[in-house]
């Protein structure tokens, strides 16, 4: 198996950040804090939202007050969840997945675009006979690149009727 490049993963990881800017993608984190007794009946203790960048840098803060809450409840099975969304969308977990793959689409069109800017850009520069009507691989990469746009405008449509589904449910 060939080995990949880091410089990829840190272009695909660009791409993805570019894409999720172009949609307004606000990154949240809801934590909650839950312990169950011995029933079986989940508690809640403590929940709240933070932006995804301050829980990063401040990561220890839900561990605290975990920690907190064990020494309150020491007999107590107690639990720290998770969970990852945009905000501009809500917790609805429904637009995860669609979100995902209009992300990725979009990511997979700036790629394929710049990877075609900068073939014709070296072609230019290094070969005085390069004629972009006539060039196959650049003719493969711009129909390989409709059909990515093709996908990101499907993503986009299935965005927009899940909202509008969601929307009209919560009327």
């Amino acid at each position: 198996m060939a080995q990949e490049n880091i410089d990829d993963w840190f272009s695909i990881a660009k791409h993805y950040a570019q894409a999720e800017k172009e949609l307004g993608i606000q990154h949240w984190v809801h934590i909650s804090i839950k312990y169950t007794d011995n029933v079986g009946n989940i508690h809640l203790l403590y929940a709240y939202d933070l932006p995804r960048e301050v829980y990063e840098r401040r990561s220890w803060v839900p561990e605290w007050r975990q920690a907190r809450y064990k020494c309150q409840f020491p007999r107590e099975n107690i639990s720290c969840y998770y969970f990852y969304y945009d905000k501009r969308l809500g917790n609805d977990s429904i637009l995860t997945s669609d979100l995902r793959k209009l992300t990725a689409a979009k990511a997979q069109v700036t790629r394929i675009q710049n990877m075609i800017d900068e073939y014709v850009n070296h072609e230019r520069e290094s070969n005085m006979f390069f004629d972009e009507a006539s060039d196959q691989d650049l003719k493969e990469a711009r129909r390989k690149l409709d059909i990515k746009k093709s996908n990101v405008e499907a993503a986009e449509m299935r965005m927009k009727e899940k909202i509008n589904q969601i929307k009209g449910r919560k009327i």
